[in-house]
């Protein structure tokens, strides 16, 4: 079954492995969002901490997105930094890249080694760091994670995603993180949603785990993107798409 977009009032779209694979734009998602962009509102949603909203809104744009703006997008860094006052957040040591170092200091939270601990996916993660996560932790730091991705979806297949960090820190101090803020967890789905006033979005992805399954403990309609050799198992989505054009055919 193909859903109607006209049931809905939002989109609320994962980028990696439905908009673009690897940075590769997927062309048939391209033609679509923006035959869809003058009928629906669309929000991007993403796990990816490591790039900050400007970025991934430029790189949209150059693949030929061009009405999309940082506004239209959501990172799990981006809603991680929006919690970060009411979470009492002053400073804060950062395990993780520019992105969420940025979203970070535009929240008005300092970095450094001390204060709370930011997780998000490092590529140079090293023992240093977790060093240092693990010694403010244990001193009483809240322990915060952008998300819990085990796998990222690469053109030349799956690569270790921000859990492998996460879990080695949860490891090291006997904890688990006090909030996990990526998908599958709400809180992503519903500020995608509040963002834009939206009371019937409808999220697309093409991950069980992650996608919908926190579209299904949002309380959203699903629809899954299948992609080859992204298998599985996890919750039922409302609709599966073979691809995004088929929402506008």
């Amino acid at each position: 079954m193909i859903p109607r977009l006209s049931d809905y009032d939002l989109l609320i779209l994962d980028i990696d492995g439905v908009v673009w694979l690897d940075g590769k734009p997927i062309e048939s998602s391209v033609r679509a969002i923006n035959e869809m962009k003058s009928e629906i509102k669309i929000v991007f949603l993403t796990n990816n901490s490591t790039r900050h909203r400007r970025t991934i809104s430029s790189l949209l744009r150059d693949i030929g997105i061009p009405w999309v703006s940082e506004r239209d997008i959501l990172t799990s860094a981006s809603v991680l930094a929006s919690l970060s006052s009411s979470l009492g957040m002053r400073n804060c040591y950062v395990v993780g890249e520019s992105g969420l170092i940025m979203e970070l200091e535009e929240a008005g939270i300092g970095i450094s080694d001390e204060g709370d601990v930011c997780v998000g996916l490092d590529r140079n993660f090293n023992y240093e760091k977790l060093k240092i996560a693990v010694r403010n932790i244990l001193s009483g730091a809240m322990f915060l994670a952008t998300n819990y991705d085990r796998l990222l979806p690469t053109q030349e297949g799956a690569i270790p995603g921000a859990a492998s960090i996460v879990s080695a820190i949860s490891a090291a101090c006997g904890r688990e993180p006090d909030i996990i803020v990526g998908k599958p967890n709400p809180i992503m789905f519903l500020h995608a949603s509040a963002s834009v006033g939206a009371k019937r979005p409808l999220v697309i992805g093409d991950n069980l785990e992650t996608d919908i399954l926190g579209a299904m403990r949002a309380g959203m309609d699903s629809a899954l993107l299948l992609r080859e050799g992204r298998g599985g198992t996890g919750p039922r989505p409302k609709y599966v798409l073979r691809d995004l054009e088929e929402l506008i055919r």
